[in-house]
């Protein structure tokens, strides 16, 4: 559903989401996207913890490691990160709208 409210935010011209299935994205997924000269890959999964600092936090800030060490030799990986709670646990980035969106991708980070 992400992927679908981007596209009725922005519009079908800039679309620039595509679905992952949960929270993992696949080495034949980030191989396709480099392949069509991606030079920056955005992950913005969904809020997976409640509180900075608490164990979901810290477990799903390994996570995103993980996925920066396996695919930042091959392209800029960024991250969409809630640090100022302006999403509900469980939520997408898109799911509060396109502005909150915008400032989120924004302050998007490497880790």
């Amino acid at each position: 559903k992400s992927c679908l409210l981007y596209r009725s935010y922005f519009g079908k011209e800039s679309d620039i989401s595509v679905a992952c299935c949960g929270s993992a994205v696949s080495y034949w997924q980030m191989n396709k996207l480099i392949e069509c000269g991606a030079t920056e890959i955005v992950i913005a999964f969904d809020r997976q913890f409640q509180k900075l600092g608490d164990p979901e936090y810290e477990h799903w800030t390994k996570n995103l490691r993980a996925i920066n060490l396996k695919y930042s030799n091959y392209v800029k990986v960024s991250f969409i990160l809630d640090t100022q709670n302006k999403l509900g646990y469980k939520d997408s980035p898109i799911d509060k709208g396109p502005d909150v969106f915008k400032e989120l991708f924004k302050n998007r980070v490497s880790i």
